[in-house]
């Protein structure tokens, strides 16, 4: 009886606090990793209902908490965050299916913050500019898919504010105008092939 009675408690850590496993409907593994008294702590690892890797993630009291990794279905890598107690913080990398980079930045309790670079598939700039507690903010650049620059401007509290510059893929200028708060004012531009600005629509009159 006592030696029974001992089995049991040996047993008991390993089936409640041990390695423990997620499964699919169908039966086929969906992650594993370990647990204890809070929920799921370390490590992670999850697959995709096909086998491949999908991401490996870490946990501390049930909570994502450093450094994650999320797969492609041919297990390329498509991101890497870091987070604390369940909310992502500090830098970021986002990948294309084909390994170029697609955005890199911050998060600050969770929402995008500071410089954000954004790319094409080809690996040329599409966007790049300054985030405020998640919204666009101050000046940002805006490149057609060859790299030459398509718009740029400023943004006050996630809408268009001030000046802003509009140009055609062989880099020649096509428009320029002003926003206020979102809304386009005032005496809009748009530049001939020469170059020489004309008078395009003024937004004041009605």
């Amino acid at each position: 009886m006592v030696r029974e009675f001992m089995v049991v408690l040996i047993l008991i850590p390993i089936l409640v606090f041990g390695q423990d496993s997620i499964y699919y409907e169908d039966g086929k593994l969906k992650a594993y990793g370990k647990l204890d008294e809070a929920g799921k702590t370390g490590l992670w690892t999850y697959f995709y209902p096909e086998g491949t890797l999908n991401s490996e993630l870490y946990f501390e009291n049930d909570l994502l908490h450093g450094n994650q990794k999320y797969y492609d279905f041919d297990e390329s890598i498509l991101g890497i965050e870091y987070w604390e107690n369940g909310i992502i913080q500090d830098s970021a990398w986002y990948y294309h299916p084909n390994g170029e980079l697609e955005k890199v930045g911050i998060f600050k309790d969770g929402l995008y913050e500071g410089k954000w670079l954004f790319y094409f598939e080809n690996g040329n700039l599409k966007r790049e500019g300054y985030y405020t507690e998640g919204t666009p903010d101050s000046l940002w650049h805006f490149y057609h898919e060859n790299g030459a620059l398509y718009q740029k401007g400023s943004f006050q509290r996630g809408n268009e504010h001030g000046v802003w510059h509009y140009f055609d893929e062989e880099g020649n200028k096509t428009y320029e105008g002003t926003y206020n708060n979102g809304q386009r004012v005032g005496q809009w531009y748009f530049f001939n092939k020469s170059g020489k600005m004309k008078k395009w629509k003024n937004f004041d009159k009605k």
